[in-house]
């Protein structure tokens, strides 16, 4: 599976780099805007795809004081209200990019939405493969991401774990994404809050489920 983005991309770790050890002052205060993704970026900050809806310009005021974590992080101080999207068939945002631009420019961060974490997983080998995450507090039909970036090895299945997935099964600290599985793994998952995108209707991303963690 390719990873997604989660924290800060490249390009603005590289200028925090050469910050730091005095090679190239990363600037005045930037304007940050906020884009919505229908399909999250890679590392490299490429492969996204994003909604076709403006996007939010914010001011400094518009975010709330960093917290300390672990991780560090930071979120919007109110209700992030977009404009509403030209005529098109409805999209479903799945996580927010920040650039130092209104269009094209350079991604500085990236994340899915919600207010949720990523929590470790074991994964049995069966059709489908049985996830077992004790305290993992989902319901069916949530939609979680699965990654083995923050460590883990995960297991081979018949198809694969990309994209979004749709949780079903649930019994316990188990549960399943209908993937499956020809042997053992791990790794990590995420609960990931989405917000449909229809003509008409401003999108409105609630105070908290724009979260930037350092991790």
């Amino acid at each position: 599976m390719a990873a997604t983005v989660a924290g800060i991309a490249r390009y603005f770790a590289k200028k925090t780099l050469e910050h730091m050890v005095g090679k190239t002052d990363i600037g005045t205060l930037p304007t940050a805007y906020v884009a919505l993704f229908t399909v999250m970026p890679l590392e490299d900050g490429t492969g996204y795809t994003e909604a076709t809806i403006a996007r939010q310009t914010t001011a400094g005021s518009d975010w709330a004081a960093a917290a300390n974590g672990p991780p560090p992080s930071i979120t919007t101080a109110a209700d992030l209200t977009f404009a509403s999207p030209s005529p098109g068939s409805p999209e479903t945002a799945v996580g927010f990019g920040i650039f130092d631009a209104s269009s094209a420019g350079n991604l500085h961060a990236a994340d899915f939405l919600g207010q949720h974490l990523w929590m470790p997983f074991s994964c049995s080998s069966a059709s489908p493969g049985i996830f077992t995450a004790p305290g993992h507090g989902l319901s069916n039909g949530d939609k979680v991401v699965v990654s083995d970036r923050h460590g883990g090895t995960l297991p081979t299945t018949g198809a694969n774990f990309d994209g979004l997935l749709t949780v079903a099964g649930v019994s316990g600290d188990t549960f399943d994404v209908g993937v499956n599985t020809t042997g053992t793994g791990n790794g990590w998952f995420r609960k990931v809050t989405t917000v449909p995108i229809v003509t008409g209707a401003s999108v409105v991303i609630p105070t908290g489920d724009i979260i930037w963690r350092l991790a």
